[in-house]
């Protein structure tokens, strides 16, 4: 279990920082003047749809998962402190789910023809 959750978090630091070093090579090779940047811009495309699909589906788990702890504190025997801080988690959750919603339904949205 604990390989694969070093394999996720791994892939989701790499899915984040990809586009951001192939925008940088880009710049660079631009700036160099080479004939290699148009193919780096054209390969930064599909590598920022996957960054915003994968940002989209984690802030809806993790909004999800944050909204459960909420109702996991309320329900909690935990005093005031503990009921405040989950009735705090609960808006939150369901505001990042939404937000993950948001762009995930963005991402799937049929585009326009070029």
């Amino acid at each position: 279990m604990n390989t694969l959750v070093g394999l996720l978090a791994y892939l989701l630091i790499g899915l984040a920082v990809a586009p951001l070093l192939v925008l940088g090579l880009y710049m660079l090779a631009d700036r160099l003047g080479l004939r290699i940047a148009e193919r780096l811009l054209d390969a930064l495309l599909p590598l920022l749809t996957l960054q915003w699909l994968g940002g989209g589906l984690l802030n809806i788990v993790g909004g999800l998962a944050i909204g459960a702890l909420g109702v996991w504190a309320v329900m909690h025997d935990g005093g005031l402190v503990g009921w405040g801080a989950g009735a705090l988690l609960v808006p939150f959750g369901l505001w990042r789910t939404l937000r993950g919603v948001g762009v995930t339904r963005a991402f799937m949205a049929p585009q326009d023809p070029p």
